[in-house]
């Protein structure tokens, strides 16, 4: 078995451009093997050293939380990044920026949507800009409701709404009991059937359907 125990990160100011720093990020990588003889436990450890580059504002050097993570290979490669950030800065993101509006409201709400919540990204994402947009995007990715953010990477906001009402309908439970006296029901199965379409045809009016089971209380 083989299992990641941390990663440990050193960070360092290599070069300006443009009113941002360049940080040059060398990140080891710890593994261990855990080999089980005849119920022994032993540990073999491994290290795999990554190195790239990031950049920050100046004066964010210190805070790796306000690094834009754009994992370039070279010194060169990161100063295009720049460029491409400055002509449209919604495309790299800092760590604190991902925390904020993508990590900590899944895990808030435990990585689950449903109709109600999924009405509220969509309220913010109409409102919000560019940026913004991408933030509550990535939410919805990072939480695996990919059909849903295809709607609004679109801005089918009509789309969203109808396929949210349409997959995340609101459940709702109602308990009929009958009690017939001296015999029981020759055929409950029949009288299920029965009442699922008697109830299909009340409701329908509130785009409403309805599953029957039966369960015997003996």
């Amino acid at each position: 078995m083989c299992k990641l125990d941390g990663i440990t990160r050193s960070r360092r100011k290599v070069d300006t451009y443009k009113g941002f720093s360049i940080i040059e990020v060398l990140a080891t990588h710890h593994w261990y093997n855990s080999f089980d003889h005849r119920y022994e436990m032993s540990r073999q450890y491994e290290t795999k050293k990554e190195r790239y580059f990031e950049f920050c504002k100046e004066g964010d050097e210190n805070r790796p939380s306000k690094a834009y993570e754009c994992w370039a290979s070279n010194i060169a490669e990161c100063k295009e990044c720049i460029d491409n950030f400055i002509k449209d800065d919604s495309i790299y993101f800092t760590t604190a920026e991902r925390e904020k509006y993508v990590y900590a409201p899944n895990r808030k709400c435990e990585w689950a949507y449903g109709y109600n919540g999924l009405m509220q990204i969509m309220r913010e994402h109409k409102k919000a800009d560019k940026r913004m947009k991408i933030l509550l995007e990535d939410r919805l990715t990072d939480a695996n409701f990919h059909t849903d953010c295809s709607f609004l990477c679109r801005g089918d906001y009509k789309g969203f709404e109808e396929h949210a009402a349409n997959t995340y309908r609101f459940r709702e439970k109602f308990e009929i009991i009958t009690n017939t006296c001296r015999k029981r029901l020759k055929n409950p199965e029949e009288l299920k059937d029965v009442l699922k379409k008697v109830l299909d045809e009340v409701l329908a009016k509130y785009d409403t359907t309805v599953d029957v089971n039966f369960i015997p209380d003996w």
